[in-house]
């Protein structure tokens, strides 16, 4: 054997008898929720916010999908129906009332005379 292979199973065979002083465990428990605490202080509210959307998402499996397509319907069908009609449609003032608009009266066509004079078409 070498002699750094010598070195190497003396060190193993001295580490075999180490042990750590008492209260070693807790203050490490302690000195690591200090160091945690210490970085969360460090981060941006933004990017806390992102990592907390970003773990729920995770966490909540497939129905995030099923949420997602859901509010992006939604938003879809919102949009279609607040879109303006635009400015070359105009509102039809010869249509008759709709069984739901009981106040109002049905617009009816006045004859002209030269609707009276036009020959008849028939088929």
């Amino acid at each position: 054997m070498s002699n750094y292979d010598e070195q190497v199973q003396k060190i193993v065979s001295l580490k075999r008898y180490e042990t750590p002083r008492d209260g070693y465990f807790e203050d490490f428990l302690e000195e690591f929720q200090q160091r945690q605490r210490g970085e969360l202080l460090q981060k941006s509210s933004t990017s806390l916010f992102l990592e907390r959307v970003g773990t729920w998402f995770r966490e909540v499996g497939s129905i995030k999908w099923v949420a997602g397509a859901g509010v992006a319907y939604a938003a879809v069908m919102v949009a279609i129906l607040m879109w303006p009609a635009g400015p070359g449609t105009v509102p039809d003032s010869n249509r008759a009332p709709a069984s739901f608009e009981g106040g109002q009266s049905p617009v009816v066509p006045v004859p002209t005379e030269e609707a009276e004079d036009a020959p008849e078409i028939k088929f």
